[in-house]
């Protein structure tokens, strides 16, 4: 067995023709590279006095993005069928959340700025007086 290694490590290798580090890829890589779109520069947090109007604006984007995901038509024979089912779920399912917090947040500032005291005084002082004549 010694000598079959001999033998084997007596053997010359073919001289390779490329490094052992060649990527076959690497053209490929490189022409998607330059057609890649540029990387975008990194915008710095809006300041403390413009955030309502930039929250504003990015709601809005949110909803956008969200009224066409609703209003995507699904095929069921397509390839992406249940990932946009999904995602149509998910939205529906968000924005319904999202109707029932305002709801109820509408609902207590009314019962809020309802004032029962004022109008059961109004409703005993008017009773008073019709007892008075």
């Amino acid at each position: 067995m010694v000598g079959n290694l001999a033998r084997w490590g007596n053997l010359a290798y073919p001289q390779m023709t490329k490094p052992i580090n060649f990527n076959p890829y690497e053209d490929l890589l490189r022409e998607e590279a330059e057609t890649l779109p540029a990387a975008v520069p990194h915008v710095p947090l809006p300041s403390p006095e413009t955030m309502p109007e930039e929250f504003s604006r990015s709601t809005m984007l949110a909803l956008r993005t969200q009224q066409e995901i609703l209003e995507m038509k699904l095929d069921p024979l397509d390839e992406h069928y249940e990932a946009e089912l999904r995602a149509k779920t998910a939205m529906a399912g968000t924005q319904i959340n999202a109707q029932l917090k305002s709801d109820e947040q509408r609902l207590k500032r009314q019962i809020a700025s309802v004032s029962y005291y004022a109008e059961l005084k109004k409703a005993f002082d008017d009773f008073r007086a019709s007892r008075r004549e």
